[in-house]
């Protein structure tokens, strides 16, 4: 590819996107053909009219400033001898949108194109097809595409000569693709079409998802169909879609007589329906049909209950995780955001890394935030960071560069992953240490906190907890988390021993007072203005990171009971006090409160959205209100995974499955069993095998199925019982008829 120019044309003076192509000769028999391409922007090719690939959103995003990946092709068999062409549609994505991330052009002001084709003849003779000036310019029947504002087509516009491209000076870096495939994937049916109380005509795909819509159709030529989509309905029942803020996502298609198949390349949605504009009155429902898009990860578990409301818990998270695993960690799908945030990122990791193969996936990203750090140590709140728009520095998002690793070396066992994130981990830590005037706290600067935490005013972005108490008790667990990599790499960490423990020293004196924490206890909506020690968050973070004194546990684990007991046995945490919520009750004896939470219906809770119809996870517990008052557009997605981080402690917590070394060498099962779950059956495809853990209730009893991968050392432990077991299937009872 060194060889290879980047190319360009004038993108602001075409009429459509372009496409660059290039004609070639082979007059020999050829043994194999490479297509190596990459882009700044978004590519689709095409040899001799013939799709070489149907992954989408090539090349993916990074920060495009700093690496681009290019990706491989055999294409022999679309390869004539004699006569051949490559033809490349050429969109902006998110490289040079109109606008991405609130930044016109974030990285460059119009797109690139990089190619080589090796040809390998059978005599043994190579030759190139490399990118240059050489290259023409046509225009295309895409009349436009960006990644917030849909796509625009004409089916009847032919491929028009332009010119030349041009040659471009850049000199970004190329590297070979690290990160998943984009694929389209489940495709999902409408479940129905109908009019709305406003006369919009709606269709209903019965799930929300990231990805777009597919229509055939047998057209007349100039006849159109276009459409807007939405999330969902409002308390009246008709068409809404003010969350998606100034994301246009319109799609609109032309039609030419004869077979039509219409399916946009540059741009994606999050939806479950769609306002139909216009369309012709041969259009029917059995037109069109939905893809999903998303990173080409593994399935790795299924959990099923006796609840059919966690099933469909579950079912929300799994099309969460899909929905925002499109190269990057994302937020949401539908806004005028689409962001990998770091706070998402990290208290989901562990969930994403049950649910599917994330290694591939967050190798890639990793990498992308190890880059995107300042030299100072800092760490903004979204990767890949977009030039012109900087983003905060907040304790609980930039420590997805200690979070993140570690727990997938932990489910992988993957060392490099923590070779190559130790020195972003180390110089993460001495920024924390090294800002504000104690070296042992974090008390300084901007902190997002536990986000949209329910314990604060309606409306209110910040949760009630203090933002230092939540800073500097993730600023232990990052240390922590360095000291373990440390030893795992076999590299002195002697000095963060000591900091961990002069950390942990002055956030006992600094937060707690005999045990407890300082400050007013917070419930639901009732504090004024201020911020508290005295939460549900900032408790579940105390017990999670064992940043108090062993003799105090049950003392806090109390007043954390009290507080949920307060607030009529709800939960108040946000974004960064959720996941760490049951298993600080489960891990202290309360198993019983962690499981009244997990059933628990009335909002703030998983599963008011259920009951209210969500097929994904939302960003709000109160997102819709009793009253069908929605939260502010301004931020208020359905499509957000970051509370679908329970599934972990179902995994965990009721399933009892824990890791204690890498890659699932040594593992703990010690189920947390409630009755009103019904039972509980899980398989998890480890790298050893099969990992499969069931408990159901018969005959008074509790039967617990086991199955334990090879060359795993499992210590099962039932009715105050521990069984240290290697690969096998094993039965336990606990009780049984009288």
């Amino acid at each position: 590819m060194n060889k290879s120019k980047w190319v360009t044309t004038d993108f602001e003076s075409l009429k459509t996107l372009p496409s660059f192509n290039k004609e070639f000769l082979l007059k020999k028999d050829i043994k194999k053909v490479k297509l190596n391409i990459t882009c700044i922007g978004l590519y689709y090719p095409y040899i001799n009219n013939k799709v070489v690939t149907n992954n989408l959103f090539m090349p993916g995003w990074t920060d495009y400033l700093k690496r681009v990946q290019y990706q491989s092709y055999d294409i022999t068999n679309l390869i004539n001898k004699g006569h051949n062409e490559i033809k490349v549609l050429i969109g902006r994505g998110w490289a040079s949108a109109d606008s991405f991330g609130w930044s016109k052009h974030p990285y460059i002001d119009r797109p690139l194109l990089k190619a080589k084709i090796e040809i390998t003849y059978k005599d043994g003779t190579k030759d190139y097809i490399r990118t240059d000036s050489s290259w023409d310019v046509y225009s295309s029947y895409i009349v436009s595409s960006d990644i917030y504002n849909g796509e625009i087509q004409d089916l009847n516009l032919s491929s028009n000569y332009i010119g030349k491209v041009i040659e471009s000076t850049s000199n970004i870096k190329v590297i070979k693709q690290e990160g998943e495939d984009i694929i389209k994937k489940e495709i999902i049916y409408p479940r129905k079409m109908f009019k709305d109380n406003l006369n919009n005509t709606l269709i209903d795909f019965g799930q929300n998802f990231a990805g777009n819509i597919e229509i055939r159709i047998n057209g007349k030529k100039g006849d159109k169909i276009s459409f807007i989509p939405a999330e969902i309905l409002d308390k009246s029942g008709n068409f809404y879609n003010e969350n998606y803020r100034e994301a246009k996502s319109l799609y609109e298609y032309t039609l030419k007589d004869g077979e039509n198949i219409l399916f946009p390349l540059f741009s994606f949605e999050g939806l479950r329906y769609i306002k139909l504009i216009e369309y012709p009155d041969y259009f029917s429902i059995n037109n069109i049909r939905a893809h999903a898009i998303h990173s080409n990860m593994k399935r790795t578990c299924y959990i099923d209950t006796g609840n059919e409301k966690i099933n469909q818990l579950y079912h929300n998270t799994i099309y969460g995780q899909l929905s925002n695993y499109l190269d990057v960690p994302t937020d949401c799908p539908q806004r005028d955001e689409r962001l990998g945030w770091l706070g998402d990122a990290q208290v989901f990791v562990k969930t994403a890394s049950i649910n599917f193969n994330t290694l591939k996936f967050f190798k890639k990203w990793l990498h992308d935030l190890a880059l995107d750090q300042h030299k100072d140590g800092s760490i903004e709140g979204v990767c890949p960071t977009i030039p012109g728009h900087e983003v905060e520095i907040s304790s609980g998002w930039a420590d997805a560069c200690t979070i993140c690793p570690y727990e997938i070396y932990m489910t992988y066992g993957d060392k490099s992953i923590l070779k190559d994130s130790f020195n972003m981990m180390k110089k993460w830590v001495d920024y924390i240490k090294n800002t504000g005037d104690n070296p042992y706290l974090f008390d300084s600067g901007f902190h997002f906190g536990d986000w949209v935490g329910t314990d604060s005013p309606y409306g209110s972005f910040f949760g009630a907890t203090n933002l230092f108490i939540v800073a500097s008790a993730f600023y232990a667990n990052s240390v922590d988390i360095l000291i373990k990599t440390g030893h795992i790499l076999n590299i002195d960490v002697s000095d963060y021993e000591d900091l961990y423990k002069k950390i942990v020293k002055e956030f006992q004196k600094t937060f707690l007072k005999d045990g407890l924490p300082i400050g007013e206890r917070a419930i639901e909506h009732s504090q004024p203005e201020k911020s508290t020690n005295f939460t549900q968050a900032a408790i579940a973070l105390i017990l999670h990171f064992s940043l108090c004194e062993e003799k105090d546990r049950e003392k806090l684990t109390n007043a954390l009971v009290e507080l949920i007991k307060d607030n009529g046995m709800r939960m108040t945490t946000g974004f960064l006090g959720t996941p760490y919520l049951l298993h600080a009750l489960t891990d202290n004896g309360r198993s019983d409160i962690a499981y009244n939470l997990l059933l628990q219906e009335k909002k703030p809770s998983w599963l008011y959205s259920i009951n209210n119809g969500a097929t994904t996870i939302w960003e709000h517990y109160d997102g819709i209100s009793e009253d069908g008052k929605l939260w502010s557009p301004i931020m208020n997605s359905f499509n957000h995974y970051s509370y679908g981080a329970v599934i972990d402690w179902i995994y965990c917590g009721a399933g009892g499955i824990k890791v204690i070394k890498e890659d699932y060498k040594e593992i703990e099962i010690n189920p947390h069993v409630d009755t009103r779950l019904g039972h509980l059956d899980i398989k998890y495809m480890t790298s050893r095998g099969l990992l499969h853990v069931r408990w159901y209730f018969q005959d008074n009893a509790t039967i617990y199925e086991i199955e334990i991968p090879k060359d795993t050392i499992a210590h099962i432990k039932i009715d105050n019982k521990e069984y240290i077991v290697n690969e096998g299937s094993y039965m336990f009872s606990k009780g049984g008829l009288d």
